[in-house]
């Protein structure tokens, strides 16, 4: 234990330098466009590091104000990629353009991605809402991409192939199907099983992925009672942990050592979270969370723990003032993490980076 507890000092030191941190680039500002077209706010970032080491962002371009999706306004997926880091990022562009006239109005929202190693694809998931012929009705979408984020298939509707028994798929949400996939980050398993996760708001949290590498996706194990926008990581000894979103200034998790048949689940006060989505990402043998440690959108952190999440270290400060939603993936080429997150006010997506060195020494 005296490798983890000197470990663990190392990073309650580095938590004091968040000055050396580099800048914080803005990927997406209010008010500016995508392929021509000006989207008055941009929310919502996604992050991953692809297959060759580039890293490609996604977020929400919403058309007319800051509603979310069910507000019903014209919303697309935006991207950008860096070969190099993050120091440089290409143009934005949509990964899709969805049809918004006179008699249909189809909008996405929530993006989130999960990187399949093996087969070298990203699979890009959001939700999709059409208030016109199947208003408040919420309906799940993948993309992928075998390039690197470069070129993007056509949207498919796996809402069907990923619904609960028990849920109340494909109701209106006035009927109590508020459903959707978490924004941010999914993960692969050590065995190639891709997992993501869903939420049923008011009630858990559930999951679903591929076995084929993306060629069918199905709902896994049965949901969990609690949770709100959540992650999933896998732990050492194979056990899947669900970090969510809840209530009361903590998170709450949900631990399963059966692939997700039954859950034994607990509330982290040790994790302060104001009602916020946060990242919970396996760095090694090392667990990483970002979220707001503060009783408001605030005070970006990255905290660390070297025990599967039952102790975190106090962690590194990446930015003092108004932040909300994060994601954070590895940069190889670096040896870093980069962070994307929503600046104050959401008047900005922004991107940086934090040494690992400085979080923990993270292989």
């Amino acid at each position: 234990m005296k490798h983890i507890a000197i470990a663990l000092a190392a990073c309650a030191i580095a938590a004091t330098a968040a000055a050396a941190a580099p800048d914080h680039m803005i990927l997406f500002k209010n008010g500016d466009a995508v392929e021509g077209v000006v989207s008055k706010m941009y929310r919502i970032p996604a992050l991953c590091t692809a297959p060759n080491g580039d890293l490609v962002v996604a977020c929400d371009a919403r058309r007319n104000h800051g509603g979310d999706l069910n507000t019903s306004q014209p919303i697309d997926i935006a991207l950008r990629r860096s070969s190099d880091g993050g120091k440089t990022w290409t143009d934005p562009v949509f990964s899709w353009r969805w049809k918004w006239d006179d008699k249909e109005h189809w909008a996405a929202s929530d993006p989130s991605f999960i990187v399949d190693r093996k087969a070298k694809k990203i699979f890009l998931f959001y939700n999709v809402w059409e208030s016109v012929g199947n208003h408040g009705v919420f309906q799940f979408f993948v993309q992928e991409s075998a390039d690197n984020g470069k070129t993007w298939s056509e949207p498919r509707d796996i809402s069907k192939d990923i619904a609960f028994e028990g849920w109340p798929f494909g109701k209106k949400q006035s009927e109590g199907g508020f459903i959707f996939i978490s924004s941010g980050s999914g993960v692969q398993l050590k065995d190639g099983t891709l997992l993501h996760t869903l939420v049923h708001v008011g009630d858990g949290n559930a999951l679903f992925g591929s076995t084929d590498h993306g060629k069918t996706w199905k709902a896994i194990g049965k949901p969990a009672k609690q949770g709100d926008e959540c992650k999933v990581v896998e732990l050492s000894d194979g056990s899947w942990m669900i970090n969510s979103r809840w209530r009361g200034g903590g998170r709450q998790i949900h631990v399963s050592k059966d692939r997700g048949e039954t859950w034994e689940s607990h509330y982290d006060n040790a994790l302060t979270d104001p009602q916020c989505n946060a990242q919970i990402m396996r760095c090694g043998k090392v667990l990483l969370f970002s979220n707001c440690n503060a009783n408001g959108r605030r005070n970006l952190y990255i905290r660390a723990s070297l025990d599967d999440g039952k102790t975190w270290n106090k962690g590194v400060c990446v930015f003092p003032e108004g932040a909300a939603y994060s994601d954070m993936t590895k940069i190889c080429k670096t040896k870093e993490i980069g962070v994307v997150y929503e600046g104050a006010g959401y008047s900005t997506i922004k991107f940086t980076t934090v040494s690992r060195k400085d979080i923990l020494d993270c292989p």
